[in-house]
């Protein structure tokens, strides 16, 4: 739990730090590839424009289902576990933004386009991750009947 905690903090970190010391410019870390520049997100993954009010209930919804999966899965599969956990701290994180903010802070800059903060590839990697792991789980869970 110390590490949900401690990558939620982080995150909250690095965006203070973002909105507080990034110019209006991007800079550019890799010109063509990423740059580090504040953008604010008001909307759902890739901008995509909906009532805040909506998007903070979506996201207690979905919270709640993530936790449900934690507890279901920590012992019996603990990939999986684990995965809903990467995902609901990226949740989290962005949760907090919303609220505090009334936006996501993004900052770094992928391409020129996609905008993203640690959060989002927290969300990124627990979803790959969760495919995965259920996937395996899956095949495992298979080849146990079939035996």
């Amino acid at each position: 739990l110390l590490p949900a905690v401690l990558l939620v903090l982080l995150d909250e970190w690095i965006k203070a730090f973002a909105l507080t010391h990034f110019p209006d410019e991007s800079t550019l870390v890799d010109p063509g590839f990423l740059n580090l520049a504040i953008h604010k997100n008001w909307g759902l993954a890739f901008d995509i424009p909906f009532r805040r009010e909506f998007i903070l209930l979506i996201s207690i919804v979905i919270g709640y289902f993530l936790v449900e999966m934690i507890v279901k899965n920590f012992k019996s599969h603990p990939k999986i576990a684990f995965s809903s956990l990467m995902i609901l701290i990226g949740a989290i994180g962005n949760v907090f933004d919303r609220v505090y903010y009334g936006f996501t802070v993004d900052y770094l800059i992928f391409f020129g386009r996609s905008a993203l903060n640690l959060s989002d590839l927290l969300i990124i990697l627990g979803v790959i991750f969760l495919l995965i792991s259920s996937r395996q789980s899956t095949t495992t869970h298979k080849t146990e009947k079939d035996v």
